[in-house]
């Protein structure tokens, strides 16, 4: 009987070493899949690009006014990123332009706390307006719905969930939703 209590045991035993076993490896395996897919998926899910209709100035200037006309925003800069990279000898890369800009009440209402100071590292907002070597002009931005996710529940996520509508809203002439994917 001594045997038989002594062989239960051990196989209890093994069955829990298998089973804590199972479970490490599935977690490991977990953490990693779910790394290479965020790896994958990234690009797509933190930055959105549009393909427009319009050519690249005008482009530019649809973007300009739409800001300006909206209330509270205005264009801070235009960058001309080619000419910058050429100047300073990074040879051709066509046509690129920044356009900054801001919502000086809503980025008095993010930076007045101190603990949000650090949002004011992607202050002034942008968006890029570039033509790609097949000719396509195209907008480029941040996805806002994703970062106002990420902040869901804090004063950070309230304020970016106003300039996610004003996005939309300004954004609007050429259909654009910001979406998770």
């Amino acid at each position: 009987m001594n045997n038989n209590m002594y062989k239960g045991r051990e196989t209890n035993m093994n069955s829990k070493l298998i089973l804590t076993m199972g479970v490490v490896i599935g977690i490991v395996f977990g953490v990693f899949f779910a790394g290479f897919v965020f790896k994958l998926s990234a690009p797509s899910v933190l930055f959105k690009e549009v393909s427009v209709n319009y050519s690249f100035d005008k482009t530019v200037d649809l973007l300009t006014t739409r800001i300006n006309a909206k209330d509270g925003w205005h264009v801070t800069d235009i960058i001309d990123q080619q000419a910058e990279v050429a100047k300073y000898g990074g040879g051709h890369i066509g046509k690129v332009k920044i356009i900054k800009f801001c919502n000086a009440k809503l980025s008095g209402k993010m930076l007045r706390a101190d603990e949000r100071m650090y949002m004011s590292v992607k202050m002034p907002l942008s968006i890029s307006v570039y033509e790609k070597s097949d000719g396509r002009v195209t907008i480029g931005l941040a996805n806002g719905y994703v970062m106002a996710r990420l902040f869901k529940g804090k004063a950070e996520g309230e304020i970016m969930e106003k300039v996610v509508t004003d996005m939309e809203s300004i954004l609007s002439f050429i259909h654009f939703r910001y979406t998770i994917f």
